[in-house]
């Protein structure tokens, strides 16, 4: 959906005031609501993950990614693996999440929906680093939450050891940058 902008430059103060006024009033509401499917819709995915996580033991490990992309996920395994994910990161309930924006960028990851910008002449790589510096951010929250790897098996402590290898080669990378400046940690 497309909002049609109205010619500002034919308003005159009034027409702009009232303008304002009833938009922010309707523009509060689409938020509210959007926060509201966007919580909805995350705890969807954590329960969608559970129960796939239930029944890739029942289907068997070497069967799994096949049939869940052909009886679950409509020939993209890709989402059902995050949910898969997110269940497993917090087995007992979907993770609390402090604002409605953080759970709404940490379903559109779980879905493979945020994306990093594209290099362009105006957006180049550093954007794709606030990306991953925004990631990073989530993650160290999750870590300080406490008892993390209580909650992890042994599966998803394999999975994130193997993602974050990346993350160690670019910190490797970065030092041999700047040997001279220390990074803390």
């Amino acid at each position: 959906m497309q909002l049609a902008l109205p010619n500002f430059e034919s308003f005159n103060s009034d027409q702009l005031q009232e303008y304002a006024a009833r938009e922010l009033g309707i523009m509060r509401d689409e938020a509210q609501m959007a926060a509201g499917i966007s919580a909805t819709a995350f705890n969807r995915a954590w329960a969608v993950g559970k129960a796939c996580v239930k029944l890739k033991d029942a289907v068997g490990e070497e069967k799994w990614e096949e049939y869940a992309s052909q009886n679950i996920g409509g020939g993209d395994y890709y989402a059902v693996y995050r949910c898969m994910r997110l269940a497993r990161m917090s087995p007992e309930a979907p993770p609390l999440q402090k604002s409605g924006s953080s759970q709404y960028k940490q379903l559109q990851i779980a879905i493979g929906g945020e994306t990093a910008p594209k290099p362009t002449p105006r957006k180049t790589d550093v954007y794709k680093f606030q990306n991953l510096m925004a990631s990073l951010g989530c993650i160290r929250r999750w870590w300080r939450e406490g008892a993390v790897l209580d909650t992890l098996d042994e599966e998803m402590i394999t999975e994130i050891l193997e993602d974050m290898q990346f993350i160690i080669s670019i910190y490797d990378d970065l030092k041999k940058q700047i040997p001279e400046t220390p990074v803390s940690s």
